[in-house]
């Protein structure tokens, strides 16, 4: 990372002999312009005397710090002593939005950096604790009138969730965020992490959003909602019996959080013990999670040491391997992706198919990719997202006396195949790609009948041929 470089002696003094020099000539001209009698005049020169003296106190202060001082805090210390909006903010609420500016900075789409309370609420709802209205999000745009607008578009609503409730569909941009003061502020001046915060809140609070939505004609629509902010345990996999063949289940996988993997395992092995035969794994609209826990999932269906990814650097060499084995954490948080000798593999031998959208994205990308590798499972649906890097998150007190996290894009990945999907995605397999029609879109997935669902009904004919 490049360091600040400190301003040296000779810099300091020609930049105030600058400012000193500039300054003198402002209000010399400004007062020979405007004055409007001597005694004003004379006041003029006072004022103009008392700012070269404070000018010349700072550069003092910067001497003596003999070079302490580096770009940003001269900023600091000239906007501190000069600035009519000085002490709004206090120096730690500036530093942390100088921290998330310098992530953005880098060209890193994913990069974020976050402050304690922002880390402890992103580890929350990791390990499927959720606070506010129970959708999954990704930051896109959207063009209107030519015109393109920063948006959070809908991917998944949470079942039982107050979004779900207010009638909030995927497929919907939230545009907008009603403020205190009654004033809706945008997600693009907000930017990413505070539009967020704005969105979740605290339990039993209200929140009014603006939301853009297409109508059968693909022209957007502007909806408000308002919604009960709450607390839930995410219910992340689903199952059912297919209404139209009843030895088929489906298993919907929403996120791959620290609770996917023992949800996952209750409803196989619910499914199996109602006789069940072949299954739909329903990936549709899932936007990925955390490593260990796609990992595990995919432990029960590959033999022991079968490769799930390889983690590739920027230099283009593998960095890492990840691969099926036993798992058990210490940590309570990772307990329920904890993976015994016994099971891994245990359900191999299911006859499945992968359903899948543009939507798929990052992990459950590597759930679809694995899958198709080892000749698992066939593919249905559309292309997916193509996200095929992943990020790290690093704690700064690893590294001096800093507070906050850290997180950036620290490697591209490949799965056993060993071709690259970032920017790309994974195809559905040949003459199993299928779209919904537009009737089909206008419901949320959860709530799509069977009948209408076409990519469904494609995946269920695949089993029984």
């Amino acid at each position: 990372m490049k360091q600040f470089q400190p301003i040296d002696r000779r810099s300091r003094r020609v930049l105030c002999r600058a400012c000193l020099l500039l300054l003198s000539l402002l209000l010399t001209l400004g007062a020979l312009s405007s004055c409007a009698g001597n005694r004003y005049y004379l006041q003029i020169i006072e004022q103009q005397q008392e700012r070269i003296e404070e000018l010349e106190g700072l550069n003092q202060q910067l001497q003596a710090q003999q070079g302490a001082y580096d770009k940003l805090e001269l900023i600091a210390a000239i906007f501190e002593q000069f600035g009519y909006y000085s002490g709004t903010y206090t120096q730690q609420e500036m530093l942390d939005a100088i921290l998330k500016a310098y992530a953005y900075a880098t060209g890193d789409y994913y990069a974020e950096y976050y402050t304690q309370e922002e880390y402890e609420q992103i580890t929350a709802e990791s390990s499927g604790d959720y606070e506010g209205i129970g959708v999954s999000v990704v930051q896109t745009s959207v063009s209107i009138d030519g015109y393109s607008h920063s948006v959070f578009q809908v991917i998944a609503v949470y079942r039982d969730s107050p979004a779900e409730a207010a009638g909030i569909l995927v497929g919907d941009c939230i545009y907008a965020v009603k403020g205190e003061d009654g004033e809706y502020m945008t997600v693009s001046s907000l930017g990413y992490t505070n539009a967020l915060a704005e969105i979740r809140g605290e339990k039993g609070t209200t929140v009014e959003l603006l939301v853009l939505r297409q109508d059968a004609n693909k022209a957007w629509q502007t909806v408000e909602f308002s919604a009960v902010r709450d607390t839930f345990e995410a219910t992340v996999v689903t199952h059912r019996v297919s209404e139209t063949d009843p030895t088929v289940g489906i298993v919907h996988i929403s996120s791959f959080d620290l609770t996917t993997p023992i949800q996952f395992k209750n409803a196989v092995n619910a499914l199996l013990d109602m006789g069940v035969e072949r299954f739909v794994f329903d990936v549709r609209n899932n936007p990925g999670g955390d490593l260990q826990s796609i990992k595990a999932v995919l432990t029960y269906f590959l033999k022991p040491n079968d490769l799930i990814l390889s983690a590739i650097n920027k230099e283009g060499q593998v960095a890492g391997s990840y691969r099926a084995e036993p798992m058990l954490f210490a940590d309570d948080l990772y307990s329920a992706c904890n993976v015994s000798k016994d099971e891994i593999g245990m359900y191999a031998d299911l006859d499945m198919v992968v359903l899948c959208n543009g939507n798929t994205a990052s992990a459950a990308e590597v759930f679809t990719a694995t899958m198709r590798d080892y000749g698992l499972a066939k593919i249905v649906g559309e292309t997916t997202f193509g996200k095929g890097i992943m990020q790290s998150i690093l704690p700064l007190s690893n590294y001096g006396n800093f507070d906050g996290y850290f997180k950036f894009t620290s490697y591209a990945y490949v799965t056993q195949c060993g071709v690259p999907y970032q920017g790309i995605g994974i195809a559905p397999d040949e003459g199993l790609e299928v779209a919904l029609s537009e009737e089909a879109m206008q419901y949320n997935i959860y709530l799509l009948p069977e009948a209408m669902d076409d990519q469904l009904l494609l995946a269920i004919a695949q089993l029984a041929e």
